[in-house]
């Protein structure tokens, strides 16, 4: 089952906000024009529609047809929390150039959950043209996540996982847990993916920062750029630094500040 959306429409949410239940809730039978988004944040919940029966747990992401009855099959878990929001769908005469947003998506990555809740909290805070914008991002997120394979995906969020925590050394065997993949398998998919290994893109991607610590912070030290990207000591990141830019940190800042790096250039 999916939900046909179109590129040139901006769609406007109509409703929006976050529950708690803190007892069991059934959700209600009911027909909305509107489009039902649904996130768990946690507990459990079942709900139907068209027949078909979809088991919510945490980080699930439901998509319910507008114009098509819903209703709960069971009250959902106690202290279960959700995010919503409704989507008005407007009339078309033709499917060209329509994508498909699935019905339900199982382990929703952080950046879908974070698009999530950008909407919501927007639309929240009173800005309905943020929480519009925000949508349209989402459902560029959904279809992207279609059109993508497996392999691409979990190199993909191994390499957002290195983004969200600059401060840490990951191991390769850390990233393969969190990924529920063997370590064999991490490895090679980022590797095909990025053109190197999971170990030399850290340390390329903390240089990178370090560099951008250099152009946006002149008054940093060296000293604090190291503690702020996880090195063991100044020494160890003066070391990592000097052998993939050719001088130290204090030469580099010295000599070629200003000039920085070619954007992307270790970003592949």
């Amino acid at each position: 089952m999916e939900q046909l959306f179109f590129p040139d429409i901006i769609y406007r949410v109509k409703e929006a906000n976050i529950n708690y239940y803190k007892t069991p809730f059934v959700h209600p039978r009911r027909k909305m024009a509107e489009c039902d988004f649904i996130y768990l944040l946690e507990g459990e919940w079942k709900i139907a529609q068209e027949g078909v029966e979809y088991s919510l747990k945490k980080d699930t992401l439901l998509v319910l047809k507008g114009n098509a009855e819903h209703y709960g099959v069971a009250p959902c878990a106690e202290g279960t929390r959700t995010m919503y929001f409704h989507v008005e769908m407007p009339e078309v005469v033709s499917k060209e150039n329509a994508f498909a947003v699935h019905t339900f998506y199982t382990d929703a990555s952080e950046k879908v959950k974070k698009r999530f809740s950008d909407v919501v909290r927007s639309f929240l805070s009173g800005n309905e043209r943020k929480a519009n914008f925000y949508f349209s991002l989402l459902l560029c997120d959904l279809e992207e996540s279609e059109n993508v394979s497996e392999d691409t995906k979990i190199a993909a969020k191994i390499k957002t996982k290195i983004h969200e925590h600059p401060e840490l050394f990951f191991s390769n065997a850390d990233l393969a847990r969190m990924m529920n993949v063997s370590v064999k398998t991490a490895e090679n998919k980022f590797k095909a993916m990025y053109g190197m290994t999971i170990h030399r893109y850290i340390l390329h991607f903390k240089i990178r920062e370090a560099i951008a610590y250099f152009d946006l912070s002149p008054e940093i030290t060296v000293k604090e750029i190291a503690h702020n990207l996880g090195f063991f000591d100044e020494y160890h990141f003066s070391k990592t630094f000097k052998k993939i830019m050719g001088k130290s940190p204090r030469a580099w800042k010295k000599a070629e500040r200003g000039r920085g790096v070619a954007a992307g250039e270790y970003d592949n």
